[in-house]
């Protein structure tokens, strides 16, 4: 059977809801990113974007699953300042020659979602098998259910070929 792992970052749950959300419908393993500094409150939050802005590499734990364990990795990020949030990209730098095949999700409060799904597949050196882009508003009133089916059936796709 094939096996997906999916890897994100979150600093104020979208990202992880819809994290969960993925895993349990692919029947995945999960691994939240761990970051080494707080990024609560206002300059939690500044400190992102400016990090993000500048597409900075920082400290994250170690992750606790091995990427090359899995046929496909899905990534997840918030967009930060237009970019991929910094846990992300550190992860990312750090593993992409372990990834087989990639998917794409990101949460976003306003625009840029194009951009980094792009940015993420330069990133990771190869083309996603799927990708999708899921806005705060749509995540909180809970109007993303087509959107996420799309992309699991695009998911599904590849794993079951691993």
């Amino acid at each position: 059977m094939p096996r997906v792992l999916i890897v994100y970052f979150s600093r104020t749950g979208y990202t992880r809801r819809i994290a969960e959300e993925i895993a349990a419908a692919c029947g995945a393993d999960i691994e939240p990113i761990q970051d080494v500094r707080a990024r609560s409150g206002i300059w939690g939050y500044l400190r992102s974007g400016r990090e993000a802005w500048r597409k900075r590499l920082i400290d994250i734990q170690p992750p606790t699953k091995r990427p090359s364990d899995y046929d496909l990795v899905v990534l997840g990020t918030p967009v930060w300042a237009g970019n991929i949030c910094s846990p992300v990209r550190a992860y990312v730098a750090a593993h992409q020659e372990n990834f087989m095949q990639v998917a794409f999700f990101c949460t976003q409060g306003g625009s840029g979602a194009d951009k980094v799904l792009h940015d993420m597949a330069e990133l990771c050196g190869r083309r996603p098998v799927a990708s999708v882009a899921l806005n705060d508003e749509e995540i909180k009133k809970g109007r993303y259910a087509e959107k996420l089916k799309q992309f699991l059936a695009l998911v599904a796709r590849p794993a079951a070929a691993g």
